[in-house]
């Protein structure tokens, strides 16, 4: 039985579904997965986990994979405009159709057992994959690793990316504590891949507790700027990109030599020679101006992005767009943003409870840098509208925080005419 024929409709029923907005745990999913039998002849799988970096390794994957010609399934979260874009196959989002078929199959077979609204997306994308006869399957980590719903599934490789202070309410207070929940995600005699230079050592404990064959970065490969020394000895050069972090592209390139995949030289210049990912520093020119687009939420993120734009000087003024959720750092990522610029544009994003109101966000602003001004709009439209008329063309307009907030930005600028968003 489906109960909605539009995918807004039903979305906004997967949230009542429910009590917790966040239920770590593996219990209520494993038992639907298994009557869906998405666990059992799966197709390859690759889970990515970490603070920052998942969703341009996912897309790096997807992108040298696609060369090898094989049929890849991607599963991402949260999106930036549609949730179409959390599940895609070959390359593209799947149908509303195809989403709604999978959720009404996943309506009869929960029974009584109730999902999170990030629970059933899982599902239904590891039943779109199973049903699209994907070969592969890239699962990105949605909070932590270890109870996160797509570790349901066990993977064929693992990868993690950086360990980072975030979801602390839920991982923990400290590097140490939040490096074994990352690592949950790994299976023993699995190749797991460690992409930061200096993680915390319970990450490494963590797996070689689980049993797994660990690749980790300055040990078992080395990466000096764009240069990879991949395990089997062989040297690729990645084709530098001034939006992507070098690491986060290598571990999808060792991942694919330590499975036996390659890819050769050739084929990575191919596949990621002119690669971008949407949200992820992307750069574009409109009207007259250029943005900078990009969902750093956490102090790591908001700091590579701070060195980014210092690398990278404007002619002109730089304006901030901004919104974040309130259980984020905000005092430190706003203290680390407010040495590119003074004017702070605060949109009402109606991002739900979590959402930090623009209100709070210019009292902590002003507490940090008293001369900063602080613009508040009732709307993203506004907002947009407004970072418009405050500048002129050769100024630079930086949007960052949130996925929402990104996201709305993006939904503007395609609707006012911008071809590279």
């Amino acid at each position: 039985m489906r109960p909605f024929e539009d995918l807004s409709a039903w979305l906004s029923h997967l949230e009542t579904l429910h009590p917790k907005t966040i239920d770590l745990g593996l219990a209520r999913i494993t038992s639907v997965a298994d009557r869906l039998g998405v666990r059992q002849d799966k197709p390859m799988t690759i889970t990515v986990a970490g603070t920052n970096g998942k969703g341009s390794t996912v897309a790096t994957l997807q992108h040298l994979l696609k060369r090898q010609g094989v049929l890849v399934g991607t599963y991402t979260s949260p999106h930036l405009i549609a949730f179409n874009e959390r599940i895609v196959i070959g390359g593209e989002p799947a149908s509303d159709a195809r989403i709604l078929a999978a959720f009404a199959e996943i309506e009869a077979a929960r029974g009584d057992i109730t999902l999170s609204y990030f629970e059933f997306a899982t599902l239904a994308a590891l039943l779109i994959f199973t049903q699209e006869s994907v070969d592969w399957q890239i699962l990105e980590v949605g909070l932590g690793g270890r109870l996160d719903a797509v570790n349901c599934i066990d993977t064929d490789l693992a990868i993690v990316t950086s360990i980072g202070l975030d979801h602390t309410e839920w991982l923990g207070d400290t590097r140490e504590e939040i490096a074994p929940e990352k690592a949950g995600i790994a299976r023993r005699d699995k190749p797991a891949i460690v992409a930061e230079l200096q993680p915390p050592p319970t990450l490494q404990a963590a797996l070689d507790a689980v049993g797994a064959d660990s690749y980790a970065l300055g040990r078992d490969w080395q990466l000096s700027d764009w240069r990879l020394t991949l395990p089997s000895g062989h040297i690729i050069d990645l084709p530098p990109s001034h939006s992507l972090q070098s690491s986060n592209m290598a571990a999808a390139v060792v991942a694919l030599d330590v499975l036996g995949l390659g890819p050769s030289q050739q084929e990575v210049y191919s596949a990621l020679g002119d690669f971008s990912v949407p949200g992820r520093q992307f750069r574009s020119s409109h009207k007259g101006r250029e943005w900078w687009l990009d969902v750093s939420h956490n102090r790591e993120s908001v700091s590579a992005l701070i060195e980014a734009l210092v690398v990278n000087p404007c002619g002109g003024a730089t304006h901030f767009i901004f919104g974040a959720m309130a259980d984020k750092p905000l005092h430190d990522m706003i203290a680390k943003a407010s040495a590119a610029s003074s004017v702070w544009h605060l949109p009402d994003n109606s991002a739900g409870e979590r959402a930090a109101s623009p209100v709070s966000l210019a009292g902590l602003i002003n507490a940090v840098d008293p001369l900063a001004t602080t613009l508040l709009y009732e709307s993203p439209e506004k907002a947009y509208e407004g970072v418009l008329g405050l500048t002129e063309q050769g100024d630079r307009i930086v949007v960052f925080g949130s996925f929402v907030t990104i996201g709305e930005q993006m939904k503007l600028m395609q609707k006012h005419g911008s071809s590279g968003v």
